[in-house]
């Protein structure tokens, strides 16, 4: 599930429960850190890499489910107060971390194909030819052997057993030479271009560290229907506001300021807070405001924004 390499650590087995992790990935930030921050747990890992000190993604994995963003910082969160787990930090130069960007979320040029079936010298010229900013990973159940590009040329080499991004090929040939041995191809974009976004200025982590220490000590009682809920106890607006807020911030984690003014605009036009309430006015209005989140921005990841949205207000108004 790790595919990250394990070199050149700063600190390494810190227990999780130990630290505050906006501290943590905030002191990173300052300090201008190029690497990646890991927390592994049993069947979980998240992954935090950072260039000159700008957080250009996070990745979260769970029994193979991935998430990023706003929904990755929420569930590495609740994992830290509920279970503990370690965390890991390793240096990395500034082209080696965007290539480990490739690995977790860059697109995949070839995925899982046989060595055997491929032309590994054409492959490699065309990759040369076409500029890759990526990495090319051979592997096999047992091995694994990674060539980190910059431009379409080799900046380093690195397999399993190393313990530092080596200059020679020579291990990465021996594994994919194994029966069985499998390549990927990942693809990312130039190092400009991804810090252009720092996810530490599109997500309040503070808040997001707050609300998962609330849901971690709060109590839940039994849901009863939402309808009952207002005729027994009458709209909530401190809850609503509340709920109105963390919509705002989870369209601000993908669509930036604009995303946060969709749904400022989409909820004001519905009619208020109150049509939170309200499962047909819901939907209509989540139905709006992804339409217009595709205007705002069509190659964000629109889907699973409104996911996250509908799991939110879910939640929220179940409490």
């Amino acid at each position: 599930m790790h595919v990250l390499p394990k070199a050149n650590p700063l600190y390494e087995k810190i227990p999780a429960h130990k630290i505050v992790p906006p501290d943590v990935l905030n002191k990173l930030a300052k300090e201008s850190f190029s690497g990646y921050l890991s927390y592994t747990d049993a069947d979980f890992v998240a992954d935090c890499i950072f260039v000159q000190g700008i957080l250009i993604c996070i990745s979260a994995c769970e029994k193979e489910l991935e998430r990023s963003g706003f929904e990755a910082f929420s569930l590495l969160f609740d994992r830290i107060l509920s279970s503990g787990g370690e965390i890991n930090i390793y240096r990395m130069t500034d082209d080696v971390a965007v290539c480990a960007h490739a690995l977790l979320l860059g697109a995949k040029l070839c995925n899982g194909s046989e060595v055997r079936r491929i032309d590994i010298k054409e492959t490699l010229a065309q990759l040369r030819n076409q500029g890759l900013n990526g990495v090319v990973r051979f592997y096999t159940p047992t091995r694994s052997a990674m060539i980190f590009y910059k431009d379409g040329r080799p900046i380093g080499y690195y397999h399993d057993d190393a313990q530092t991004i080596g200059t020679s090929p020579e291990e990465s040939r021996r594994i994919a030479a194994l029966p069985g041995a499998l390549v990927d191809v990942c693809s990312t974009k130039p190092l400009e271009e991804l810090t252009r976004n720092n996810l530490l200025h599109m997500v309040n982590l503070g808040k997001l560290w707050e609300a998962a220490q609330a849901r971690r000590t709060t109590s839940r009682p039994k849901e009863a229907p939402v309808a009952k809920k207002i005729a027994a106890e009458g709209p909530d607006d401190v809850k609503l506001q509340g709920l109105l807020e963390d919509l705002k911030e989870i369209a601000a984690a993908y669509l930036s300021k604009e995303g946060r003014i969709a749904v400022e605009k989409g909820v004001q036009e519905a009619g208020g807070n109150r049509i939170l309430f309200d499962d047909e006015k819901t939907a209509a209005f989540i139905e709006r405001l992804e339409k217009e989140a595709r205007n705002i921005d069509s190659n964000a990841r629109i889907d699973e924004m409104i996911d996250l949205m509908k799991s939110e207000i879910a939640g929220r108004l179940a409490v």
